[in-house]
């Protein structure tokens, strides 16, 4: 049954794709009062069909994964044909650190977004399907509310909320509006795609993983999904889209496959079951991610190039943060707005821009081989103790623990057990304990470092925390453990010593203070005291590393 419309609510989403209905949901889940607004009727088409192992984390807090499960296609991995020969590699999520998930989904997209979009209902929110928003209602430079217009009925009405979120898309509703858009000046691109049928995919646990293979003009999408069918697309840069539309996108397209031998064998007995369907993949960001009583999410913040089928993960990962963001400000009268807004751009910008700088590094890395892919990637995910590979690995699965403010959620009651499991042993604290050349260990606090206000996840809410920040700008949350870690350290003591006060009548836990230390050798915080910098450099990469 549908909630009967009112004229005030808490807060008001535009918008039911991901970012919106998943937003919708959490705050629906908090107890708060949510109207969201959806221009289209669903289920409606929609590109963007590889969800990363990540976000699965996401559906089970959304409640929704096991709905999921039941629906769509698992996908264990990533085949590649990238790089300085035409040698398939693969990778396989189930070596990210910190998923308890170690597969992903192949959607079609009309489907799961109405899953979705049904599950926000299921949760209470008021969801308005055929609803155009039209205008922002404001009220001293903020934006309070909106107008809307019902397409069935030609009926405009209004409604007011304490916030605002724009999860309108690439439209950015608000955001177009309000912020400077930036376009990005390399990833200018345009995607031509279409569905095949029984196109041939990999064997056993390959059945259903994504195929990306390069071609002189550009990359390949294969993406397997139910009934035998395969979306299977290519993306060209800005300087091949001339010849595109000169061949025309039929043309273009088959001969692209032909170019692509490894593609054209998987079509040997396959049917085009579809349309052929472009779109224009420029990547961007908005100048800002929030303004004066609202936030933006998914498309209306930020797009990037689809390579590692981030579209849905940020969008999702934006939704889950933006509630945060917003429950604490709609219950704590006291909560710094901006200092809180500040923080849900910063680390949403950070997230889009690692996966930015992946892309740009593997287009521009064609005549380079997958270890150098592997090593770029361990250079931009914050965790610097992470080898090579394994950093590649959950850059593309979407891993979560290598994010300060989630990483402290981590350590809180409540934590399913398993994924506790795989974080206590990232940095492999046994091997830690037993090393010699740690175990009695004297440590000294290193220089270049500061600790900055922060937030952290507390079940619904963020709270004000602390951070480490290095001279590299990678960040280790402050949390009791690495405070008392510290402190013991400036008192002069080893490690054997810092450990036994530590867990002293349970205080803490053996494998996080050695865990702990781990991180805080490897992220520069501190060193090991009686070797020269050379050698207390190669300590940690030999003795605390992945």
């Amino acid at each position: 049954m549908i909630p009967q419309f009112d004229s005030h609510y808490d807060v008001i989403v535009i918008g039911g794709g991901p970012a919106g209905s998943s937003s919708a949901t959490f705050l629906a889940q908090s107890g708060k009062r949510v109207l969201l607004l959806e221009r289209e009727k669903f289920p409606r088409y929609h590109i963007g069909e590889s969800l990363l192992s990540g976000t699965l984390e996401i559906f089970k807090k959304l409640n929704v994964l096991d709905e999921l499960e039941k629906r769509f296609t698992k996908k264990w991995g990533v085949e590649w044909i990238w790089g300085e020969t035409r040698n398939k590699w693969t990778t396989y999520f189930k070596d990210a650190v910190s998923i308890p998930f170690d597969y992903g989904f192949q959607v079609e997209r009309a489907e799961f977004d109405k899953v979705l979009l049904d599950n926000a209902a299921k949760h209470g929110v008021h969801v308005r399907e055929e609803c155009k928003v039209t205008s922002t209602i404001l009220e001293k430079d903020r934006v309070v509310g909106v107008e809307f217009e019902t397409l069935a009925s030609s009926e405009t009405r209004s409604a007011r909320a304490k916030w605002v979120i724009d999860a309108s898309g690439q439209g950015g509703f608000i955001t177009r509006k309000n912020q400077t858009q930036r376009w990005d000046p390399i990833l200018q691109n345009m995607a031509v795609w279409s569905y095949w049928r029984n196109a041939r995919r990999g064997e056993g646990i390959d059945n259903g993983n994504t195929f990306l293979p390069t071609f002189s003009d550009g990359w390949w999408w294969f993406i397997p999904l139910r009934d035998e069918i395969t979306s299977i697309g290519c993306v060209v840069d800005r300087k091949n889209m001339d010849r595109l539309k000169e061949r025309g996108a039929e043309d273009f397209y088959r001969d692209a496959i032909a170019r692509t031998p490894e593609l054209a064998e998987r079509l040997k007995n396959a049917e085009q079951v579809d349309k052929i369907r472009m779109l224009r993949d420029w990547s961007y960001e908005y100048e800002n991610f929030y303004g004066k009583g609202y936030l933006a999410a998914g498309d209306a913040a930020c797009f990037i190039d689809p390579l590692f089928s981030t579209g849905v993960h940020l969008a999702l990962l934006a939704g889950y943060m933006s509630s945060l963001v917003v429950n604490t400000l709609l219950e704590d009268a006291t909560a710094d707005e901006e200092a809180l807004l500040s923080f849900y751009d910063r680390h949403y910008r950070r997230d889009f821009s690692r996966y930015r700088d992946q892309v740009y590094f593997l287009y521009a890395g064609q005549a380079s081989t997958k270890e150098d892919f592997f090593w770029k990637a361990r250079s931009i995910f914050d965790r610097p103790n992470l080898e090579p590979r394994q950093a590649f690995i959950s850059l593309i699965a979407g891993s979560f623990e290598h994010r300060g403010w989630y990483h402290r959620c981590l350590q809180r009651m409540g934590t399913p057990a398993e994924l506790q499991r795989i974080v206590t042993q990232i940095s492999d604290p046994d091997q830690f304990k037993e090393e010699p050349a740690h175990s009695g260990q004297t440590l000294r606090v290193s220089e270049g470092w500061q600790v900055v206000d922060d937030f952290a996840i507390e079940n619904d809410r963020l709270v004000p925390s602390k951070t480490i920040r290095t001279k590299a700008k990678m960040e280790l949350p402050l949390t009791p453990v690495v405070d008392g870690i510290l402190a013991e350290v400036r008192r002069g003591r080893g490690v054997d010593s810092i450990v036994a006060t530590l867990t002293e009548d349970g205080k803490h836990a053996s494998s996080n203070v050695y865990r702990s230390l781990a991180d805080a050798l490897t992220y520069g915080v501190l060193e090991l005291a009686d070797a020269p910098a050379v050698q207390r450099s190669a300590a940690v990469l030999n003795h605390v590393g992945g």
